[in-house]
């Protein structure tokens, strides 16, 4: 301890003499340990993280029901749940909760919120307490029980102030009035990780969330998670097996509701909770996401350590005399080695609480980032002691990453030249090998994330040259909402054609239409749907996407119809059924015909049939990235579900809002418009994965390029300072200032090149595990492996022309004269 205690005092001392040294080492170190930091700060909160506030969370599991399509990870019908929950001899409680946004007001102020529909044991069955008040009672489960809420503590902090006295309070829900029953303690807010839900509903008062009857009592209506907590000693394995029961129970008594495509039961699934964290629907997606930015932090990382690797280097030339002393007077290598160390180890934790401090900054700005979507994204990002040991890793690998080489190289100088001053290794030393390879690798690894950088500039370049089938520019989209009693689809259908009829008088209103989905919202439904004439094959998916739109939809969203007309308003009730489908549709299956008067239905084989009436462009409904699949319009006026306003505006989209909401008022009071967002912005959050890889790729990348000269520069610069006497003799000789400039160039030049050369194959194989997040853009792309590459050399040429003009600038006479 005594010897520790005097290293650490003659490190710091040391390090203190040098403050230029020690402050830019510092930093740089900051930058790489931040960055895993803040990254490992989002794994944490997305996978490592227990749900706060739920008790024995390792007993809980997720219930899945598998797709018609086959993917074994659906969600529910709640008839479902119920059979689930009887299963008492395996699940001590099991709950369900389903997601809908919904419009919240006190008073006259009107905010958008998630709320989770949920049956009454839900609480129970998490074991979450209540901060204040209560959770529901089973009473409140039952349909016609007086409508209550649970609130969110951020809701209650930013909607009633934080109110002692909530409990009781009214608030309205979608216009419904509630009363706050309970408030949820602090960080709990909801199931769903990644999602923040500000209030909780019981099944009892589901209608105010606009769930209709068929919600909860259809099989088909499949919008239920379901959670269940097992019972003491009973494994997720015993439960599976029990449930695998049921599902053949459930299969044989509703056959037509559980048979999936291939004429099969469906399937139960159980996961425990800590692999159901993420939706198993998107849990690929989202563990690459990650493992992108993972490996970007960890290049980072690397890059800073032999930046830092390279100073050191440099620095322990000029203390080679201090060495050579050391070891003359009895010194060990393994003293000198723990010293060096030590003098990083210091470098290193001060760059780790300089880290520390960026991570706790950049998470603090990620948690205040909101994007358009129904439901306030929601993670907790705050360092733990997971976040704090994982940081303890990172700063003692550093240490060895960047400290090693310089400790082990200041261990064994040639004494006898240290103790004379005689400089070590000239150009051919292992010095300026070892710390030219530090410079290559940093190019090299600076290549890669450039790489990745520009394919994803390319990415979002091409993404605006997709055809989406539609025109975003001028779109305003706006939910209508009602009160129970007068939410139904039809009543909000009949509104929104009102709405139309006055749209001629609203300024700035060019075109009024509204449907069930938005494009590119990931809200789109699925339909059996029959073909007449049409014998599907044995295990053919005859499920597709759909939409429900008003009158002059098209025209409005301004797709293209290619044949015949679109829905209008001689298509409503008690006219001939008509539908509306896509070029892909059509060419499954009417090839070489035409679809013009062709009929589907969505009841069986055995109709009511739907006359298709028109086929519209092909487009994009889920996703950019989707390829062009079959997809059906059907009529809004005819089969009424929730309604969407899409209001085409001739300039800002967000101005006509106090208008459009003073003609809902004149012409449906009680009824609310919700969620306000424009198509771009819909476009744009259909982006978000890829603009920030982008985004985090570039900003690293940018500083990789940096310390990448900084190496180069360094590099040059230390070795134009040991080459002065030779550069003085070649000038002596008749060398030009050209030919000296000329080399020191082409020396730089060379690093440059080889880290290039190491770094396009790494960066080939990077873009394709980057294809599946790549859109309009090849991962060969051209420009991305030729604009990184010039880019870097241009900068390493900036980088060496300094050191090669002070090179030109040696005195020969001066210099022979020292000599």
């Amino acid at each position: 301890m005594d010897i520790l205690l005097q290293d650490l005092r003659f490190a710091i001392r040391t390090l203190a003499r040098s403050p230029a040294f020690t402050l830019a080492a510092a930093l740089t170190l900051a930058l790489g340990i931040g960055a895993n930091t803040t990254l490992f700060s989002v794994v944490n909160a997305v996978l490592l993280r227990p749900p706060p506030h739920v008790a024995r969370p390792d007993r809980l599991v997720s219930l899945y029901t598998s797709d018609y399509s086959g993917p074994a990870f659906g969600s529910s019908s709640y008839p479902d749940y119920l059979d689930f929950r009887a299963q008492t001899a395996v699940f001590e409680g099991v709950a369900a909760f389903m997601p809908r946004p919904v419009g919240v007001a006190v008073g006259e102020e009107l905010v958008g919120a998630g709320a989770e529909v949920v049956s009454e044991n839900y609480f129970g069955v998490l074991g979450v307490r209540p901060l204040r008040g209560r959770f529901f009672t089973p009473e409140e489960g039952k349909p016609g029980a007086p409508p209550s809420v649970v609130l969110s503590h951020d809701l209650w902090r930013r909607l009633l102030g934080g109110d002692p006295g909530v409990v009781g309070r009214t608030v309205r829900v979608n216009a419904q009035p509630m009363t706050v029953v309970g408030v949820a303690p602090e960080g709990f807010v909801g199931s769903l990780r990644g999602a923040a839900f500000d209030l909780w509903i019981p099944v009892g008062a589901a209608r105010a969330a606009g769930f209709g009857e068929d919600d909860l009592q259809g099989r088909g209506s499949r919008g239920s998670f379901v959670l269940a907590r097992l019972r003491p000693g009973v494994s997720v394995e015993q439960a599976q097996a029990r449930m695998d029961v049921v599902a053949r129970g459930l299969h044989a008594a509703h056959p037509e509701a559980w048979t999936d495509l291939k004429r099969q039961g469906r399937r139960v699934t159980l996961l425990p909770e800590r692999e159901s964290r993420i939706l198993p629907q998107v849990r690929g997606p989202a563990l690459g996401f990650l493992a992108l930015l993972g490996v970007t932090a960890g290049l980072v990382l690397l890059i800073c350590c032999a930046n830092v690797a390279g100073l050191m280097l440099a620095r322990a030339t000029g203390r080679l005399r201090e060495m050579g002393i050391r070891l003359s007077l009895g010194a060990s290598r393994g003293r000198v080695v723990r010293q060096v160390l030590t003098e990083g180890a210091l470098l290193a934790a001060a760059g780790a609480g300089v880290g520390v401090l960026a991570a706790v900054w950049t998470t603090d700005l990620l948690m205040k980032v909101r994007i358009p979507a129904p439901v306030r994204i929601g993670l907790d990002l705050r360092p733990d002691a997971r976040v704090l040991a994982a940081t303890v890793a990172v700063t003692a690998a550093a240490v060895l990453l960047f400290g090693l080489a310089p400790a082990l190289r200041a261990s064994r100088p040639d004494v006898v030249g240290a103790l004379k001053g005689e400089p070590e290794g000239g150009e051919r030393g292992r010095r300026v090998t070892l710390r030219g390879a530090l410079v290559v690798a940093q190019v090299a690894m600076s290549l890669l994330l450039m790489v990745g950088a520009a394919l994803f500039v390319r990415t979002l370049q091409g993404a605006a040259r997709i055809e989406t089938g539609f025109r975003a520019e001028n779109l305003l989209l706006v939910s209508l909402a009602g009160p129970p009693g007068q939410g139904e689809p039809a009543e909000g259908a009949r509104i929104a054609r009102e709405l139309q009829a006055r749209a001629a008088s609203m300024p700035e209103v060019v075109e009024l239409s509204w449907a069930t989905a938005v494009p590119l919202g990931m809200d789109g439904s699925r339909r059996g749907m029959s073909v007449q004439g049409y014998q599907p094959a044995e295990g053919e998916d005859m499920e597709f996407p759909s939409n429900v739109v008003g009158p002059r939809y098209f025209e409005t969203m301004g797709i293209a119809l290619v044949r015949g007309r679109g829905l209008t308003e001689e298509d409503r009730p008690g006219a001939p059924g008509a539908v509306v489908v896509n070029e892909t549709f059509a060419r499954r299956f009417w090839p070489g015909r035409d679809p013009l008067g062709m009929r589907i239905s969505v009841s069986g084989a055995q109709g009511p049939w739907l006359t298709v009436v028109g086929v519209a462009r092909d487009g994009k409904y889920d996703s950019l990235a989707e390829e062009p699949r079959p997809y059906v319009y059907f009529a809004a006026l005819q089969d009424p579900w929730g309604t969407v306003l899409h209001v085409r505006t001739s300039g800002n989209p967000l101005r006509v809002l106090p208008s459009l909401r003073r003609e809902v008022a004149a012409v449906a009071p009680g009824w609310t418009l919700e969620e306000p967002r424009t198509m771009e912005e819909q476009v744009a959050a259909s982006l978000l994965p890829q603009r920030a890889a982008g985004r985090v790729l570039a900003l690293f990348g940018t500083l990789a390029l940096l310390l990448a000269a900084v190496g180069v520069y360094g590099v040059l610069a230390g070795s134009v300072a040991q080459r002065r006497h030779e550069i003085g003799v070649r000038m002596a000789l008749g060398a030009r200032a050209g030919d000296v400039l000329r080399m020191v160039l082409a020396r730089g030049l060379r690093l440059a090149g080889l880290g290039v050369a190491i770094g396009l194959p790494a960066g080939w194989a990077l873009a394709r595990l980057l294809g599946a997040f790549l859109l309009g853009t090849s991962p060969a792309d051209p420009a991305a492996f030729l604009g990184a590459p010039l880019l870097l050399a241009a900068v390493a040429l900036l980088a060496s022309y300094f050191p090669a003009r002070a090179a030109t600038r040696v005195d020969p006479a001066i210099t022979l004269r020292a000599e």
